[in-house]
Formats: structure tokens, sequence, C-alpha cells
């Protein structure tokens, strides 16, 4: 573990924090309330932001491991997120902090044992149409920490 890595974790704990706030004030009256840039409701964003972390960590470890980053399509993770929004259309706001609590901190362990070396990791993303990202990158864009934080804001715009 090395300062950035730790650094990184924190803001992730920090965004994780912000979002199971935010959750638990939902009144139940606005869960079902629908926010316009995704076209899901509260109920929906809030368990794809809380069940996507395994998808988002196969990214991540790839990264780090200097594996090849997963060769989906922008196509296929919007069919996964549709799919899984249909699914969890009637999700509970205990099934989402359940959900969260579940993968957030495996997801913080993860980070906290990263060295420079594996954030430095650099891998071409099909998703950005090829360009090469680092691990770090990953971790603070849109696949992991930007993806929570720009949800929450479609949620309390929501709201």
């Amino acid at each position: 573990m090395g300062e950035r890595s730790e650094a990184i974790a924190n803001d992730f704990e920090k965004a994780v924090a912000e979002f199971r706030e935010t959750i638990q004030q939902v009144p139940e009256s606005k869960w079902s309330a629908v926010a316009e840039a995704e076209g899901w409701t509260v109920a929906q964003l809030a368990e794809h932001v809380a069940g996507q972390f395994p998808l988002e960590m196969e990214f991540i470890t790839a990264g780090a491991e200097g594996k090849d980053l997963p060769a989906y399509s922008w196509d296929d993770i919007n069919n996964k997120n549709d799919t899984r929004a249909a699914n969890n259309a009637s999700a509970t706001k205990e099934q989402v902090l359940s959900t969260l609590e579940q993968h957030a901190p495996n997801v913080t362990a993860y980070i906290r044992g990263l060295d420079d070396s594996q954030l430095d990791n650099k891998r071409p993303l099909g998703l950005a149409n090829g360009a090469e990202v680092t691990t770090q990158q990953l971790l603070e864009g849109g696949v992991l920490i930007d993806h929570v934080r720009g949800h929450l804001a479609s949620i309390r715009s929501a709201l």
C-alpha cells in the first residue's frame, strides 16, 4: 500500500459514504422518482451503483495486473445495465444498502493493497476507443469513483 492508493481508497470511501447517506434519507415517496439523465427510478439507480462493483472490478483488477481489460462494447454495457434496471425495478432501500455493504469494503481493501506500479499500469480501454488508461484513471474516473458520484448527482436531482 502506498500514499496514492490510500488517498484513492479514502476518496472512494467518501463517495460511498455520501451515496449511503443519501440513500438512507430518500423518503419512500421518492424511491420511484425518475432521474432524467438515465430514465431510471431512484431505486434502479441506487441498485445499479451498489450492485455494479463486481463488473467494475473486472476492469480494475485486469488493469492492476497488467492484463487486457474486458472487451465489452457500449452495447454490451448498456444491455447489462438495462437488464439489471428492469430486474431491479422493485429493489428496496434495505436491499440496496445490503448490496452496498457486501461489495464496497472489498473494493476499498483491494484499492488499499495496490502499489504505485499497479496504479500506473496502462491498458487500452475499448469503451474509450482503445485509448490507454491507467489503473488509477479507472479507479478515479467513470469506472468507479466518478461512476458513484455521477449517479449520486442524478439521484439527488430526481429528489
